[in-house]
């Protein structure tokens, strides 16, 4: 039903990805990529549309089938830092920004949706909502919420209440370009972010004893934290301790008072986490008193795990090799390493959540690059795919649970 509008709607939703893309927009400040969203969606005859959070968009297209329920369906819509290498015509306007992740692609995705439901109101009961979200990749140890949690603090999720929802990302590939991973249960890491501030005493490089050695101690910390997960979790679990930031001292003949590290863990299951936590902190507490200096560990939760509804996934693969044929989707073997903040849906409201990786391929002569490389452009003809396959989940949805 929806595979033959997607290709008609192509050419239309190519433009608006790499406008999009031309001119990215970094977290927060997604206010041009939101005019144009509401622009769109205004010509597309949603029924409602409201900002929210400022750069927010959220939208409702009612079926003409009667009251029913109400479906969710959100794309992310940020760019990434970095100076753009892939070379493109449509290539980034906006020194130092860019759309590393796809987001551009999920954005024009959502817009074609919007325009396919807007004109098969007859199709479904109840009602689709569409999420346009800013600031999927905003979180920092300083803000460790970002877009997701505050649209929901905003009352994306009311008014009226989601009863179930969906979403994609682009999976960089090779082959099978166009095809759904679906996966039940865990289908993200999670991840905490921690922050380490090692305050030791000043000393002459001559004399190290009459001071306290801060790069000395977090050095020895950030070693010792890598026995967390060789010898504190269980082997049949992950997890990923990594230190990527460190700075301190000013001069080598210097024994440094102060030193700083920013780390980034993570695992599939909030036992982990709690086994990470109280490792670290305990680490932490050692290496104070072996140093004699003072530790400071700052600790926030990130992202958590995405966790996909079992029934909710069932009715998405029915609904997608209905629409785009038995081949379109297979169950992943794992959970993707990389995290997303679209687990703040359900983590919050409790509201079941499905949340899909579409097979994608470079642009014609481009190479398959992971997500966030600057060098990363998919082939907009994935929204053939995604388009289609979304909406007959949200129409199946209402029509299963009118």
């Amino acid at each position: 039903m929806f595979k033959e509008l997607a290709e008609q709607y192509y050419e239309e939703a190519k433009a608006i990805r790499e406008d999009i893309h031309r001119h990215p927009e970094m977290s927060y400040k997604e206010f041009r990529t939101a005019e144009l969203v509401e622009k769109k969606l205004k010509e597309y005859g949603v029924d409602s549309m409201e900002r929210m959070f400022d750069t927010g968009v959220v939208a409702l297209i009612h079926g003409s089938k009667g009251p029913g329920k109400c479906i969710a369906i959100r794309a992310d819509i940020d760019a990434l830092p970095g100076d753009e290498a892939t070379g493109v015509e449509f290539s980034s306007e906006n020194p130092g920004v860019m759309h590393a992740c796809g987001h551009d692609i999920h954005t024009a995705n959502l817009l074609t949706i919007a325009h396919m439901l807007c004109e098969n109101r007859d199709k479904f009961p109840g009602t689709v909502k569409l999420i346009f979200q800013p600031a999927e990749e905003a979180a920092c140890p300083d803000r460790p919420h970002a877009g997701a949690w505050n649209m929901v603090q905003c009352g994306c999720m009311e008014n009226p209440h989601v009863d179930a929802m969906i979403g994609l990302h682009n999976n960089p590939a090779a082959s099978g370009h166009g095809t759904f991973g679906l996966r039940k249960g865990v289908c993200t890491s999670g991840f905490d972010l921690y922050r380490f501030d090692v305050h030791g005493k000043t000393a002459h490089g001559s004399q190290p004893h009459t001071g306290n050695d801060a790069i000395l101690a977090i050095s020895q910390l950030i070693v010792l934290l890598q026995q967390v997960v060789s010898r504190n979790i269980d082997p049949l679990k992950t997890g990923i301790l990594s230190v990527g930031t460190i700075q301190g001292g000013t001069v080598v003949n210097i024994i440094p008072d102060y030193a700083t590290a920013g780390g980034c863990f993570r695992y599939y299951d909030n036992g982990t986490a709690k086994v990470i936590r109280e490792r670290t902190l305990a680490i932490a507490r050692g290496v104070e008193e072996v140093s004699g200096c003072k530790i400071d560990v700052t600790a926030h939760t990130g992202y958590a795990c995405v966790e996909n509804d079992d029934a909710l996934t069932e009715l998405a693969e029915a609904a997608l090799k209905e629409e785009l044929g038995e081949d379109s989707c297979y169950y992943m073997d794992a959970p993707a390493t990389g995290s997303e903040d679209f687990s703040e849906y359900h983590l919050v409201t409790g509201v079941p959540t499905t949340f899909m990786w579409l097979n994608t391929r470079p642009m014609e002569g481009h190479e398959v690059m992971p997500l966030h490389s600057n060098k990363w452009c998919p082939d907009a003809d994935i929204i053939k795919y995604g388009a289609p396959g979304m909406a007959a989940i949200a129409v199946k949805y209402l029509n299963d649970n009118a």
